[in-house]
Order: structure tokens, then sequence, then C-alpha cells
């Protein structure tokens, strides 16, 4: 028994000088290098759900009547057309604005001379269908009616042209003596001519019955911008 106590004393001895002589933590030490990327892929995930079908309106999966919309018996994207816009109003196709480019920075004397047909693109053959109506723009980018006085009064313009070959002329004037006006570089941008087809608006007598329809509608025809208006040209 005495012996017994002797080990038991002994081994406690022993714990407690090992539990006293152990020393505290050191500092942890760097992180390592990271590891190569795997050349191996990873499993496959899950499959997504399925999505829902352009023509499945309710989203049940299945081709309800209403949804084959064009009627042809099958449920695919010819039935994921939407509805048809509104009808737009009818445009004035055979009314033209065209704009010739030809004074800024040329000198033009008192007289220029154009081609209609090349300018508007209409065949020498169609031009007596046509009515015409000419405003100059000036360098402000006004527009003045021709035939008619321009900048300031001082100066008018006539123009002139030939239905049977396309021939056009434009004449300018001074309004003291009626003597030729020349032109200044850079006074007037340009010629624009509206062409206005004799079967537009309900009468086709020709330009009479244009002018005289455009009247009755309540359109200056020296005011260019209620000109586009009323055609829609703007």
């Amino acid at each position: 028994m005495k012996s017994l106590k002797l080990v038991c004393m002994a081994m406690l001895s022993m714990a407690m000088i090992m539990t006293s002589c152990s020393g505290e933590d050191g500092e942890t030490g760097p992180q390592g290098d990271p590891g190569a990327d795997s050349t191996v892929p990873g499993p496959q995930g899950p499959a997504g759900d399925d999505g829902i079908s352009c023509w499945d309106l309710n989203g049940n999966g299945i081709g309800d009547a209403d949804e084959d919309i064009n009627q042809d018996g099958n449920f695919d994207a010819q039935d994921c057309q939407g509805e048809s816009g509104e009808q737009g109003e009818d445009g004035n196709a055979n009314v033209i604005a065209i704009e010739d480019l030809f004074i800024q920075d040329v000198s033009i004397g008192s007289i220029y001379q154009f081609q209609i047909d090349q300018i508007t693109g209409i065949p020498v053959e169609e031009l007596p269908n046509y009515s015409f109506l000419f405003y100059l723009k000036s360098a402000s980018l006004n527009m003045y009616p021709v035939p008619g006085h321009l900048i300031n009064n001082d100066h008018y313009a006539r123009i002139y042209y030939n239905e049977g070959n396309g021939d056009g002329e434009l004449s300018f004037f001074n309004t003291s003596d009626d003597s030729p006006y020349v032109v200044p570089i850079a006074e007037y941008f340009s010629l624009t001519i509206i062409a206005i087809e004799h079967s537009t608006l309900g009468n086709k007598n020709g330009s009479n019955d244009i002018m005289a329809e455009l009247k009755a509608a309540g359109v200056d025809t020296s005011d260019y911008n209620a000109v586009a208006t009323y055609f829609g040209l703007e």
C-alpha cells in the first residue's frame, strides 16, 4: 500500500514538472504559396428550369387555343408577334421639296440658269403634270418667295422655266430702275423648289387649280413654312 502511494506521488510530481516546463506558443509562421489550379473540371451543376416560350401567355407550358395567334395549328415564334400599331396618316408622296445649293460662295451675277428636271429628278416629259413653287434662302436663313421682292426690297427676282425641256432661269433686278442686280457672294444660300403633282389635290386641271385650292385652305404660298407644314414637308 505504501509502495502504491509512492508511485502515485512520483507520477503527480512528474506531471507538475512537465506542466511547469512547457513554454509559450510561438508566432504564426508566414502563409505558404497557393497551390496550382486544378486541371480537372468540377462536376456539372444541376440543369436550370426551362424558360417560358414566348407564345405561352399564361406560362402553363401547354398550347392553349387562344395562344395560337396566327391560327396555323402550331405554337411557335410565329405566334409571338405583337399587335399591329395604328395606321399613320397618309403622306404626300407626290409633293417634294428640293434645295439646290448653288449660290453660297459662288458668284452668279444677275442670272442663274438651271435644269428643273435635274434639280427635282422629275423627267422632262412629266414636268407638265406638276406645279412648282420657288423660294430663295438668304444667308440669314430667311425664305423669300420667287417671283417677289427680296432682302430690303431693293431688288427682286423673276423666274422662268420651260416645261418642254426643263430649262430654267432665275433673274435679279434692282427695284429702283429694273436694271440687272448683281448678287453679292453669299447673300443667298440656296434655291428651294416645291414640286406639287396635280393629282395630289382634288382638282387636276393644272397650276391654277393648285393655287386656288391652297388659297381656299388658307395657305399663304408666299410663306414657305406654311406650305411646308401643309404638305408635311418639315
